[in-house]
């Protein structure tokens, strides 16, 4: 069981350290603990005024909270340097993984953030920093392309200079697949297009399970009905969540029926 820390800022970026920590983890293998700091608080002399500041904060807290559904979580508001709050934050909840966003302006320090670069300095665990507008997306559409209709995968992991994730190939219609798993363990994503960010990471339709795991040893036929919405077909993701630990897998598609 990890233990992952988000800080979250209220700005729609950070929701993508929500998203990758959901693409990676399954609720069994994680406790998450959603962090927002306020650091202008301390100009508020009125308590009144820091009280009702801080229940905003909560108000967006319970928002992200409510993505995570099936997943244990803890929401955490505090008051003072962001840098120096998420580190205190994370050694108190025995963190495993800092999940954050950046910033793509020039500059290292705030190529990252200035906050993100104190965390990456003086983190005592791993710190995944995701980037913000579309280049996460550009990354993820760098994934392998898998054309073949059977073949074996080898992915890094999420710590890797290697892909550590791949596309399958779909048709819309009825998409069955074989998945033998020969080393590490990989989750399957089953996601449908979004059009607001022209990315893939909504659920699929027809009350379709999202996420499949499987780990060395398993053998499994899944079964999955891909949609077309916006003239965009759901994407069939396979994704390695270890940090280190390599996957390998083989895999058989057949179409038993296409709507194409």
């Amino acid at each position: 069981m990890r233990n992952i820390l988000i800080p979250i800022d209220g700005t729609e970026r950070s929701m993508k350290a929500v998203d990758l920590a959901k693409s990676l983890y399954t609720p069994e293998s994680v406790n998450i603990v959603l962090l927002m700091v306020r650091e202008d608080i301390g100009t508020m002399y009125s308590e009144t005024e820091m009280e009702k500041a801080k229940a905003e904060l909560k108000s967006t807290l319970d928002a992200v909270a409510a993505q995570l559904a099936g997943y244990s979580v803890k929401k955490e508001v505090v008051v003072g340097r962001a840098g120096d709050e998420i580190l205190e934050c994370a050694d108190q909840n025995n963190t495993d993984i800092i999940v954050m966003t950046k910033s793509t302006k020039n500059g290292w320090s705030q190529m990252i953030g200035s906050v993100a670069t104190h965390v990456v300095k003086y983190a005592k665990c791993i710190v995944m920093i995701v980037p913000e507008n579309g280049a996460y997306e550009k990354a993820a559409r760098k994934a392998i392309k898998c054309n073949h209709m059977d073949d074996i995968v080898t992915l890094g992991g999420q710590l890797s200079l290697k892909p550590s994730s791949c596309h399958l190939p779909v048709q819309a219609g009825i998409c069955v697949y074989q998945i033998t798993m020969m080393e590490g363990r990989l989750r399957l994503n089953h996601l449908a297009f979004n059009p607001d960010g022209d990315m893939w990471n909504l659920p699929p339709k027809n009350k379709q399970p999202q996420h499949y795991d499987l780990k060395q040893g398993e053998d499994r036929e899944i079964r999955v009905e891909i949609c077309v919405d916006y003239n965009h077909r759901d994407k069939i993701e396979i994704v390695n969540p270890s940090m280190t630990a390599p996957l390998k897998f083989h895999y058989v598609v057949r179409f038993e029926s296409s709507f194409d």
